[in-house]
């Protein structure tokens, strides 16, 4: 009879134990945090495209930021954890980091939970996010082929919310072989991939003998031919900086452009005091390149892609005024 009653109740011991084992064990792996690796993606025999998310170095710099209210300490971490590891990177697939590291939103922020809770937002949304990068890579690669390039997905500074608004939550910049994507966890898929498409062809161009942008006019056309690039590789959007100018505005912008009376940060975030809007560089890009391309139907994208900006101005109401 004791034998009856001891071997249940042991048997009931040990589901229990194993129970709270397992209970114990999915608690510590919930715990753990999930890191979502750099992934390289075939698009070609010869071409591959690696794609970066920054959110485990942001997540290592923010954890050891909340531990101090030293800003200096802040900087510093945000250099050993995240800067660092965009060198690692770039050493890897060997590009140049230097100029992308200076970009103004690379830089720590005052607002650590709140970038960490944008973190995870992110992260749950990754596989949408890459799906919608490597779809409109592939649609521009196949139009404009490139052998090799990097995208870091960087979340959003919440330093800057005037940016990341204004953009309907995505924000790009292109340097030579890699670009970045600056997300907010509220971002529209729509203009994710026009700017995936927008930012690739500053990739070609980037990649043509001694380009650089040297000044204002240049930015201009650049800028145009990116969008006209992603209006027809991305059809049916219409990115945030794509708004009316009257003609008085964009006579008055083309000359402050040609006197060199006006600065890449004047044209593209707007100047009150010289009477500049927001996005000028994008909207009177845009209105010279679609100029030109409805006077040169017959040109292929590659074709334009790598016309000077003198031959882009031939004909433009403004031509006289900006050369």
């Amino acid at each position: 009879m004791l034998k009856k009653i001891i071997v249940p109740v042991l048997c009931m011991l040990l589901l229990l134990l194993s129970a709270c084992t397992e209970n114990k064990e999915e608690a510590e792996a919930h715990q753990k945090p999930v890191e979502i690796q750099p992934e390289t993606v075939k698009i070609a025999r010869n071409s591959e495209l690696t794609i970066v998310p920054l959110y485990t170095p942001y997540q290592k710099y923010l954890k050891a930021s909340l531990k101090t209210d030293d800003p200096e300490m802040d900087k510093k971490y945000y250099a050993k954890y995240v800067l660092s590891y965009i060198d690692e990177i770039g050493e890897q697939e060997k590009f140049s980091t230097a100029d992308l590291k200076g970009n103004f939103m690379l830089q720590s922020t005052s607002y650590e939970q709140e970038l960490l809770n944008r973190i995870d937002t992110l992260m749950k949304q990754h596989d949408k996010i890459k799906e919608v990068i490597t779809e409109n890579y592939i649609a521009a690669h196949k139009i404009l082929p490139k052998k090799k390039s990097t995208i870091f997905i960087v979340p959003s500074n919440s330093d800057f919310p005037t940016m990341s608004e204004s953009l309907a939550g995505v924000t790009g910049a292109a340097y030579k072989d890699a670009f970045v994507l600056y997300l907010d966890q509220t971002f529209d898929k729509n203009v994710l991939a026009y700017t995936i498409a927008h930012e690739y062809h500053h990739l070609i161009l980037h990649d043509t003998p001694d380009f650089k942008i040297s000044s204002v006019l240049k930015s201009v056309i650049v800028e145009g031919k990116a969008d006209a690039f992603a209006d027809r590789i991305v059809k049916g959007v219409s990115p945030p900086w794509d708004v009316p100018m009257d003609n008085t505005t964009k006579k008055h912008v083309a000359g402050l452009v040609n006197n060199y009376e006006t600065t890449f940060n004047d044209v593209t975030f707007g100047n009150e005091q010289k009477d500049i809007p927001r996005w000028s560089n994008y909207i009177l890009g845009r209105d010279i390149l679609n100029h030109y391309l409805k006077s040169n139907p017959n040109l292929s994208i590659k074709e334009w892609t790598y016309k000077d900006e003198h031959e882009i101005l031939k004909d433009y109401k403004y031509q006289n005024i900006l050369e």
